[in-house]
């Protein structure tokens, strides 16, 4: 008996039934490598070896009883046809949808059924184009789901039947049955699937990556609708040519197959037929027949590019081949190399010898079969029912009281568990640029308003001045361009209602660019336009601290122009000269740092698995130095950190032109995130109390997660992270999912929506928010509250000025403002703002530090500052029984 065919049979019933724990973590592991068996051509009459020994594999997969339950696909050389609407992935289909294996349960596929819907769609049936036909597609692709989904039959029939008519009849039974199980039964539920389709293949390709790859693009996550895309999908297949159709046809239904075999093996808690498929599905590909071998090679070669986008081992195929080809291998070193690779390359094995006949003896493999207790409906039960017996324990105690474990335990700052109270829903495409036209839209409807209604003479023109980063969850474009416009419309209500001494606003719209890039020369056309427009008296915006809004601020305060910074904290964004044009509506880097240092000193915020918290004995500090924010953020909270607990942080610069840089003391300078996330794991392992001090922008942080739980050994590790605001926006979006083994602190400059210390003006802001925008998690973020009270501040300078019988100038309100005291001292949606002569910044501005949730709403776990124009109500205490001070500002 030929050893080198044993050990590769013995591999190969390794690879149909891997051990359960493989089989859990297959989509970890990678694809199994395509296996393409070759021998020297038969001489005579005899049979090809290939063939022979493809067919003796066959035979290996049902009869033997350690593969019982394997699906398989044969596919014999008269079978190696394709023609322009088949190809041999449509023969796998069918096949392993046929087969009928006791007690795993029917194979369902529904990503395939989905494709086969676009590629059997007759689009050359009716008239139009674009919309129309996506929703003449729709309705045809609904209907076969109809065919073969028995509830959504029913749903169908409780409808009416197929495609309801609604022009169909006129009497007043066809009127109450149109009017109310029509809408309910038949387009309400086709309704929620469309949206599931472009939420799962285009909003989260990462997760359901085919169809991005069917279609020849990256899967990332994109805004639109899918049927569109399958439109236009279906016209480009349709103009392709025979072969280039049937390799994109072949693509499309590999990645569609393993797709769905990634789910349908994943295992399921309460899915006894799940817990029952131990095995891959077989694909066995005889010798192509004579001209057929280019059929042969596009399916050989579909499998490998779908498994390199969709690396889950769910699929075992061996290939013939007749003659040996370049670089075939013995069956042994084929056989050793038979494991799931991320990206599989292709084996060719040599048949030397024959393998065993199926009736010959092979080791057994250490791997015991499955043996269930009972039937899979029998087992269902008896889960079901120790479920419920689960559940009644569990309410008894809740409701009688679970005993206490004793006080040898800190808990940890705002808990483990999100709140009992239920989120608003994130956002599912935040930030898009359809988002922004609209917001821009209604800035300009009401500056419109602006133009027809008010009185002449008391109209002044605002410049807003703003940058978003495209369609992600990192900017606070968005919301603080939505806080614009609710202030703008405020201030316009107050002043129409003081007809002699109101002061309505424009708000003209300008954008920096990404990252402000273009902030400079947007502020000099600017000043341009102020020095052409009387009617100019301010510049409100710059939501982040970068060296070029710095610059754009320099050019605004040289020409003498007010300037209200609404989110920006730097305090190096004061320009050198003429800086008292500059106010602010946030707390400034400084304050915010000592708020931080001393919740870090303070604060019980380091967990581990017994649930007990301590406060922090090391920091590492991750910092950019090129940037205005990062850097200053970073090194005042390091000193202050290292002042008040006597331990060193240790500081990482990530800067993505770091070649040639020097490192910081105690510290390294890198442009590889991934290296970050190993230097944080390898602190982790010094010192268990460790802070990780996140002074990064939010769209580096989110890179860094993914690098610490994939590209480091700390993946069960405790993670305790404090970030500055840039971290808000995308925190309350839901950007930075995680366990309780990622305990995320972010600070934010407004009170969430439903907390008791809201004052009424932030609530009103709130509930006007919610009419306008909907209840999206950004009424928490405080950039709009902040963009709000930029623009009401101006309104309010402008409104003191004309009171006074004066003419109001740019001049004037700079002057207002500079003075502050009571003319221009309130109760913003952001907080208190009390201003002192000549300071930029408002006094004691609240710092809010809140623990992070990716399910739930967000616990404030430290507020500090004033809330309030009465300083008695000031927020001086902070922790679980207020014994700790709040750094105030002097």
């Amino acid at each position: 008996m030929s050893a080198e065919g044993t050990t590769f049979v013995e591999a190969f019933k390794a690879a149909v039934r891997p051990e359960p724990r493989r089989t859990h973590r297959m989509e970890r592991q990678g694809a199994l490598p395509a296996v393409v068996l070759c021998g020297d051509r038969a001489a005579g009459g005899d049979p090809d070896p290939a063939a022979v020994a493809i067919r003796e594999l066959a035979a290996y997969v049902c009869p033997d009883v350690a593969h019982r339950g394997a699906r398989h696909a044969l596919i014999e050389p008269d079978h190696l046809v394709a023609g322009p609407d088949r190809t041999l992935c449509d023969e796998v289909i069918h096949q392993l949808e046929r087969a009928e294996l006791d007690g795993v349960g029917r194979l369902r596929l529904p990503e395939v059924a989905l494709l086969k819907s676009l590629l059997d769609w007759n689009h050359d049936a009716g008239q139009g184009g674009g919309r129309e036909a996506a929703i003449r597609l729709r309705d045809y692709a609904y209907e076969r789901l109809c065919d073969r989904h028995k509830g959504l039959m029913a749903l169908r029939w409780l409808a009416g039947g197929q495609q309801p008519d609604l022009s169909a009849g006129r009497g007043l039974r066809d009127f109450l049955f149109i009017l109310f199980p029509v809408p309910l039964f038949y387009f309400l539920p086709r309704w929620l699937w469309t949206l599931r389709c472009d939420r799962r293949l285009l909003r989260q390709a990462k997760r359901f990556p085919w169809w991005a790859f069917a279609r020849g693009r990256d899967a990332h996550p994109e805004a639109g609708r899918f049927f569109d895309t399958a439109v236009a999908w279906r016209r480009r297949l349709d103009a392709a040519e025979g072969h280039e159709k049937a390799e994109t046809m072949e693509r499309a239904l590999w990645a569609a197959l393993l797709s769905d075999l990634r789910h349908a093996n994943r295992p399921g808690r309460l899915r006894p037929y799940r817990r029952r498929r131990r095995t891959r599905c077989v694909v066995l590909l005889s010798p192509p027949a004579e001209g057929r071998q280019e059929v042969h090679d596009r399916f050989l070669r579909a499998y490998e590019d779908a498994c390199g986008v969709i690396p889950y081992a769910s699929v075992v195929l061996v290939a013939g081949m007749t003659g040996v080809g370049e670089g075939a291998k013995s069956l042994a070193d084929v056989a050793a190399r038979w494991r799931p690779q991320r990206t599989p390359e292709r084996q060719l094995a040599r048949l030397s010898e024959s393998l065993p006949p199926s009736g010959t003896p092979v080791p057994p493999l250490p791997v015991p079969y499955f043996r269930p207790v009972a039937r899979p409906g029998g087992e269902l039960a008896i889960e079901l029912t120790a479920l419920a017996a689960a559940l009644a324990v569990t309410a008894w105690l809740v409701m009688t009281g679970v005993p206490s474990r004793g006080d040898d335990t800190t808990p940890c700052l705002g808990g483990d568990e999100p709140p009992g109270t239920s989120a608003p829903k994130v956002p599912a495409s935040p930030a898009s640029p359809e988002e922004y036209e609209q917001a821009r839209d209604l800035i300009t409807e009401e500056n419109h308003r602006v133009d027809k209604e008010a009185p002449p003479g008391h109209v002044r023109t605002v410049f807003y001045l703003g940058a978003n980063r495209g369609n992600t969850r990192f900017g606070s474009g968005l919301p603080e361009l939505r806080g614009i416009l609710m202030g703008q419309r405020e201030a316009n209500r107050s002043a129409q209602g003081d007809s002699n001494n109101g002061i309505w606003l424009r708000v003209e719209v300008r954008d920096a660019g990404v990252r402000f890039k273009n902030a400079a020369d947007v502020a000099r056309r600017i000043v341009t336009q102020a020095a052409e427009n009387p009617d100019v008296i301010g510049v409100v915006g710059f939501a982040e601290s970068r060296t070029e809004s710095r610059d754009a601020i320099s050019e605004l305060t040289a020409a003498k122009i007010p300037v209200i910074i609404t989110s920006s904290t730097a305090n190096a964004m004061l320009p050198s000269r003429n800086d008292e044009f500059v106010h602010r509506i946030s707390p400034v880097n400084s304050r915010e740092t000592d708020v931080e240092a001393a919740f870090v000193q303070h604060g019980a915020i380091i967990g581990d698995d017994s649930g007990d918290c301590h406060t922090a004995r090391a920091a590492v500090v991750v910092r950019d130095s090129n940037d205005l924010y990062s850097n200053e953020l970073g090194e005042q909270f390091r000193e202050k950190f290292e002042r008040l607990t006597g331990a060193r942080a240790y500081s990482v610069l990530y800067d993505q032109n770091a070649a040639g840089s020097a490192p910081p003391p105690a510290g390294v300078t890198t442009d590889d995130i991934t290296r970050v996330a190993r230097t944080v794991c390898g602190r982790l392992g010094e010192e268990d109390r460790t802070l990780l001090y996140w002074a990064g922008r939010a769209e580096d942080f989110s890179s860094f997660l993914r690098a610490f739980g994939e590209r480091t050994t700390c993946t069960g590790h405790h993670l305790t992270v404090l970030g500055g605001n840039e971290l808000t926006n995308a925190a309350l979006a839901g950007e930075f999912p995680g366990d309780n083994r990622l305990r995320l602190y972010h600070t934010v400059h407004a009170l969430p929506v439903g907390d008791a210390r809201r004052t009424g003006p932030a609530n009103r802001f709130s509930d006007a928010y919610a009419a306008t925008w909907k209840n999206d998690l950004w009424r928490n973020d405080g950039h709009a509250a902040q963009g709000r009270d930029a623009i009401i501040l101006m309104a309010d300078a402008a409104s003191t000025v004309s009171t006074g019988g004066q003419t109001v100038t740019s001049g004037l309100v700079q002057n207002t403002l500079y003075n502050g005291g009571d003319t221009v001292n309130r109760v913003g949606a952001s907080g208190a703002l009390r201003y002192v002569q000549g300071v930029a910044d408002p006094q004691n501005k609240p710092v809010i530090i809140l623990r992070h949730f990716d399910k739930g709403n967000p616990v404030p776990v430290l507020v500090c500052g004033a809330f309030t124009l009465d300083a008695r109500d000031d927020f001086t205490r902070w922790g679980p029984d207020r014994q700790y001070e709040c750094p105030t500002d002097q």
